[in-house]
């Protein structure tokens, strides 16, 4: 059995290995060629895919995978502006598409306004945020990340070495889980956010183990992301409200709904993750390894 874990892990992780790498030179291609429009994005996406996956392979490379996920994170502190501008302009289209409240207080021409506020300081940040000096950055942790992934003895991997590596991911958020969300900070969610972000990108990498008996677990963490995410777009928003900040100005309007639209996202939140959080790390792990010794062992049948 250990052979053939062997065989059917190593492709799928290498094929994942060598697709977020290319997706990071993708975008760094039009980053570089003047073009940032959604490459900003693609490229910030990339590197959280390319955080994941080092942590789901620590066991097999090491303090390499810490320094090149250590890289990723401060290269991808370079459009941190660019980020909160999107996270508020995501927020607002939340708060006003939201049937839970209306936001009879911010009118469309508020609305247009602020819009275009935090279009203009996205579009600005990322220009300046994009000379030279930051580029070469950018190309030069691709060019280690490559050289570092081509070498991994990603072979020897076992679907056991994943399982291991999930429930450990699956610890993570768990440990992180706020244990009184009335009282827990918006550092304390957005902790606990980070963790479950890593957790399903993971899912989504060897998701082609196993797709269909996958699909339902990976579709209940994305829903959990989705909504800690809009949360923390709004944390965002109402920084970017308070005194001597750019949307100042529209404090007393904005700063209820904000309230209310997050307090809407962390009670589904909250609901969503007492479920998926209720089974004991070693726990998860034995029932992940018994789905794919079921997958492995009808294949084998089938062959």
């Amino acid at each position: 059995m250990g052979k053939l874990q062997t065989l059917q892990t190593a492709p799928p992780i290498r094929q994942a290995t060598d697709a977020i790498l290319a997706e990071i030179r993708v975008a760094l291609e039009a980053l570089n060629a003047g073009k940032p429009g959604g490459a900003v994005h693609d490229y910030r996406v990339a590197l959280k895919r390319w955080r994941a996956l080092l942590r789901l392979l620590h066991g097999q490379i090491g303090d390499e995978a810490i320094a090149l996920r250590r890289e990723a994170s401060l290269l991808s502190r370079t459009f941190n502006r660019s980020r909160d501008a999107q996270a508020a302009l995501d927020a607002l289209t939340d708060i006003v598409g939201s049937k839970e409240n209306a936001a009879p207080s911010i009118s469309q021409r508020t609305q247009a306004t602020i819009a275009d506020r935090m279009e203009g300081i996205r579009k600005t940040s990322e220009t300046s945020a994009l000379d030279a000096e930051a580029l070469q950055r950018m190309h030069a942790g691709l060019t280690r990340a490559l050289a570092c992934a081509s070498a991994w003895p990603l072979e020897r991997m076992t679907f056991e070495d994943v399982a291991k590596a999930l429930a450990q991911s699956y610890r993570r958020a768990r440990r992180r889980l706020p244990c009184n969300w009335e009282t827990a900070s918006a550092d304390d969610i957005h902790e606990f956010r980070k963790a479950v972000v890593t957790f399903r990108y993971q899912i989504e990498l060897v998701e082609p183990l196993w797709p269909k008996m996958w699909q339902t677990f990976t579709d209940e963490v994305q829903k959990l992301r989705v909504r800690l995410g809009k949360s923390n777009d709004l944390v965002v928003l109402g920084k970017l409200i308070q005194a001597k900040q750019p949307l100042a100005h529209w404090r007393s309007r904005l700063t209820l709904p904000i309230e209310d639209r997050r307090q809407f996202h962390l009670n589904r939140a909250r609901t969503a993750s007492s479920r998926m959080f209720a089974e004991a790390p070693r726990s998860f792990q034995k029932r992940i390894e018994a789905m794919w010794k079921a997958v492995a062992t009808a294949g084998t049948g089938s062959g």
